[in-house]
């Protein structure tokens, strides 16, 4: 049912040396006893009605970016920055222009947001206020949009969220409402249905999921709580995976958005993350990692954005790069530059909104 108005001194990573150490292995959980395919939400979700528009300056704040297909640009929703903040941007490969809509999700950080291109829409699900729980999903089409599904995941927050093409679903898994989460839904562009795999990941928020398309299941990363864990989802099931290296703890005291991305050009996922190498801060480097299917990769490229956590990160298919945008950068790194990963060195591709 479519209803149109129904301190920057964030911690680091720390690894005593650059090199990768052996993954460590998470504890599959059980899933709970099975339940119907499709299982209400256990807290009535109202549809959603409009909200007046919160604005912010675009940065620095911590938000989710995605990449919007059809109409080939990059997406931002609110998030946290000098305020939490409801407005909508988008880069169109060379700058930021915030747009306007008439009915817009209410103010909050930590939400979901995926592209479903099988229905030529952004997705929009959760997030929260100051512990505020949002349960809501909306739709993007150059406008928001609320809708208001007979089934959902409880309100919460930091949930992993991304397009699955193989079966044309959009995949949440987690999150947080006042206690970690590991359930898994999927939304098929009408109704959330939650899933009953026999073993999950354990509970978590801000996990980095993506969906590997040259070999077809997603691949969900760490998240917020000290996780270096390795999942695949094949539609039905998910299976932990032990890389022989596999990327630092990050090791936050702020759960933030973990963005991870497939650069379909070089047929691989992506993902950066801040590491503190020594105690100078001219030591921190902003590292990116590799998946190749079997085994995590760490590049060493000429050039990297500055150290900075709540970034976004997405592939923008227009312009065949991987972008990365947003954060609170670390000491006095520039928050305000937009870049570029092109599968061999980052590069700044812009700065401040025309």
């Amino acid at each position: 049912m479519l209803c149109a108005a129904c301190s920057n001194n964030q911690p680091l990573a720390t690894i005593p040396t650059p090199t990768p150490t052996p993954s460590p292995i998470a504890s599959p959980v059980a899933s709970p006893t099975p339940t119907p395919s499709v299982e209400a939400s256990p807290t009535a979700i109202p549809c959603p009605s409009a909200s007046s528009l919160v604005s912010a300056p675009l940065w620095p704040r911590a938000t989710n970016i995605t990449y919007d297909s059809t109409r080939s640009q990059v997406l931002l929703f609110g998030g946290l920055g000098a305020t939490i903040s409801n407005d909508t941007w988008v880069w169109d490969g060379a700058q930021w222009t915030r747009k306007q809509s008439n009915a817009m999700p209410s103010t909050r950080a930590g939400a979901a947001l995926a592209d479903d291109p099988q229905h030529h829409v952004v997705v929009l699900f959760g997030g929260d206020k100051t512990g505020v729980y949002r349960g809501d999903t909306w739709l993007w089409n150059g406008a928001w949009h609320a809708v208001c599904p007979a089934h959902s995941p409880s309100p919460r927050t930091g949930a992993a969220m991304t397009y699955d093409p193989v079966r044309h679903l959009i995949l949440l898994f987690g999150g947080f409402d006042g206690g970690e989460l590991n359930d898994t839904w999927v939304w098929n562009g009408a109704d959330w249905t939650r899933l009953s795999p026999a073993i999950s990941p354990p509970p978590r928020q801000f996990a980095r999921l993506a969906f590997d398309v040259a070999r077809g299941n997603a691949v969900l990363y760490g998240g917020f709580g000290g996780f270096s864990d390795t999942w695949t989802w094949a539609g039905t099931s998910w299976t932990q995976r032990h890389p022989a290296t596999t990327p630092p703890v990050l090791d936050e005291a702020t759960p933030f958005p973990e963005p991870m991305v497939y650069d379909p050009a070089r047929k691989v996922i992506v993902f950066v993350m801040p590491v503190q190498h020594s105690a100078a801060p001219a030591d921190d480097t902003m590292d990116t990692w590799t998946w190749n299917g079997s085994s995590w990769t760490r590049l060493a490229p000429a050039a990297s954005p500055p150290p900075r956590d709540g970034y976004g990160l997405t592939y923008d298919a227009g312009h065949s790069l991987v972008v990365f945008a947003g954060g609170f950068p670390f000491g006095s790194a520039d928050p305000t530059n937009t870049w570029g990963w092109n599968g061999v060195t980052w590069s700044q591709l812009g700065g401040l909104p025309a």
